[in-house]
């Protein structure tokens, strides 16, 4: 028993979606502190142009707290203008990303308007991160002691002075933080794949479905099962259609219904749970959805209220009561059955194990009953295999149900292939955004990554023409430069390696046929950052080959 507030209301999707939201919402921390790390490497990069200006005001009199306030304002016009553009970009563009999501459910269950609250987060998130961000840089810049940086404007590609360190310390920072959204972004890809790929126990390729529900409309049970009947026989009259059937609990909505039994021959220890899945199908439900019939028979139109009560089980269901011993003949109760004149069920037919309510479940027990001996029957989908494409059937179904009775509504109609994809919702989502982030947090490595090597290659124009000029060949040049982009991106790899193990561990719960440390995720990942590293000190690296000993001793 879970109580919850009222105002929230009730809904699954929340509860589905809390764990998968706040790992995103973790990956879009981790890009924004990416993107806040290549902004304090321009504002370093800037504070090191403006030395002499700094120095000369303090010289003047200048107090360093006064700089220091005038440049953390500097930083926050530019968070504020980040944030304000950001919130403008994010209204503008958020129904255009939500429809180029692949798959239909989204518009339906997200809304792209804007919230205010979500705008003023956002907006003072900006600020936040330009006061932290903008402040070391601040403070380097404004040294009341200028001597020593100075002293370090000439050195070392691989030294250099305790800014540039500090920058490349955000590079590697950046890398490590890259590699760990790529691997994260990795696991979910490839447990969704392992879900598309996964057999849920019935054939969905050819079957369209669609929901009726005529006790919305009033009608008592006799006229309902009269209803679903005649929708029956006019749909399998149809050209193109194999078979029709009909389920009460729809297959792939995580939607269940389940009741307490006391099966022949088993004793139920206490507190053990007796209470096996149910649903009320129709003739034909096994051969139309292709669920294998493993033993017994079918349910047949002779099974009515009339007759003795029957019951198809499923192998799960088979294997905890009975082991194994053969299930057909055998009986149960139903609880809610106990009262009446003939409580007991007969077990008529075993089928192979389905995973009915989601993919990502595990084996249920089952119990199938024909439909025709509920009392408590209310909507039905039915479900129709075609030998043509199932499209093409929907415009007539929809033309039967109007035949049969107009005034019924006609929803859910739509393939089994897309049922599967929509049942897969929350799994693509988290696939689909995560992947988007990594391949981001990945750019923006890069982008640092190049400007720190640029900014490296322009500080060390004059070395690298003395280097040349004493007989540095352009590979030399190359590979010195390209050493450095080497140590950089192996460090941040190092750092995110177990990073990544430890984002693998804290969402193992969300990840399907694959482990935290699944080797092929951790592989492609580091490959992928490494060749982006590489390609983005490669360019500064080839421009520091092209230095001419002449003009660079000019410098």
């Amino acid at each position: 028993l879970e109580l919850l507030p009222g105002g929230r209301g009730i809904s699954g999707l929340r509860d589905q979606s809390k764990t998968p939201l706040l790992v995103l919402m973790g990956m879009v921390g981790l890009v924004l502190l990416i993107a806040c790390a290549n902004v304090a490497n321009l504002l370093l990069a800037r504070a090191s142009s403006r030395q002499k200006e700094v120095a000369l005001r303090l010289a003047l009199g200048a107090s360093r707290g006064r700089l220091v306030r005038q440049l953390l304002v500097e930083c926050l016009v530019l968070a504020l203008a980040g944030g304000t553009l950001g919130i403008a970009v994010s209204v503008w563009t958020a129904d255009l990303l939500l429809r180029a999501l692949p798959f239909e459910a989204a518009a339906r269950v997200l809304s792209p308007d804007p919230d205010l609250r979500v705008a003023l987060f956002a907006l003072a998130l900006s600020l936040a991160t330009g006061v932290v961000f903008g402040l070391v840089p601040a403070l380097q810049s404004t040294r009341p002691d200028l001597a020593p940086t100075l002293k370090n404007e000439s050195g070392t590609l691989l030294g250099g002075s305790a800014p540039f360190r500090f920058r490349k310390g955000l590079v590697v920072a950046q890398v490590a933080l890259s590699l760990l959204l790529l691997i994260g972004a990795g696991l979910f890809t490839r447990s969704l794949m392992n879900l598309r790929h996964l057999n849920p126990g019935f054939e969905p390729q050819h079957v369209i479905a669609f929901s009726v529900d005529p006790a919305l409309s009033g009608y008592d049970l006799e006229r309902r099962l009269a209803v679903f009947k005649r929708i029956q026989e006019e749909i399998a009259a149809e050209p193109g259609v194999r078979s029709v059937s009909m389920a009460d609990v729809p297959l792939m909505t995580n939607s269940d219904v389940s009741h307490t039994v006391s099966v022949e021959g088993y004793e139920g220890k206490d507190g053990e749970n007796l209470n096996p899945n149910f649903n009320g199908v129709g003739p034909g439900f096994f051969s139309t959805l292709g669920i294998p019939l493993l033993a017994g028979r079918d349910f047949t139109d002779a099974d009515t209220r009339a007759t003795h009560r029957v019951a198809v089980v499923n192998e799960t269901f088979a294997r905890y009561f009975f082991g194994d011993e053969d299930p057909i003949g055998r009986h149960f109760v139903e609880n809610r059955h106990k009262a009446t004149k003939n409580p007991d069920t007969e077990i008529v037919g075993l089928v192979k194990d389905t995973r009915a309510g989601s993919l990502r479940e595990d084996q249920r027990r089952f119990v199938y009953l024909p439909y025709t001996q509920e009392t408590d029957v209310g909507g039905m989908m039915f479900y129709t295999r075609t030998s043509i494409a199932p499209e093409a059937l929907a415009p007539r179904l929809r033309a039967i149900v109007r035949e049969v009775d107009a005034s019924l509504p006609l929803t859910s109609l739509k393939t089994m292939r897309v049922q599967i994809g929509e049942s897969l919702f929350v799994e693509r989502l988290v696939a689909a955004l995560s992947a988007a982030f990594g391949l981001l947090a990945t750019l923006l490595a890069a982008i640092g990554l190049y400007g720190v090597m640029s900014y490296a290659v322009a500080q060390r124009t004059r070395e690298i023409g003395i280097r040349v000029a004493l007989g540095a060949d352009r590979r030399t040049v190359l590979m010195m430069v390209l050493r450095e982009v080497a140590v950089l991106s192996l460090l941040g790899v190092a750092i995110g390696l177990p990073s990544g193990y430890g984002l693998g561990r804290l969402v193992e719960a969300q990840l399907f046929g694959l482990t935290a440390r699944d080797p092929f995720t951790f592989a492609a990942a580091t490959g992928t950052l490494l060749a982006t590293a590489f390609l983005a000190g490669y360019l500064p690296a080839l421009r520091a080959t092209r230095v001419q000993p002449m003009e660079a001793l000019r410098l």
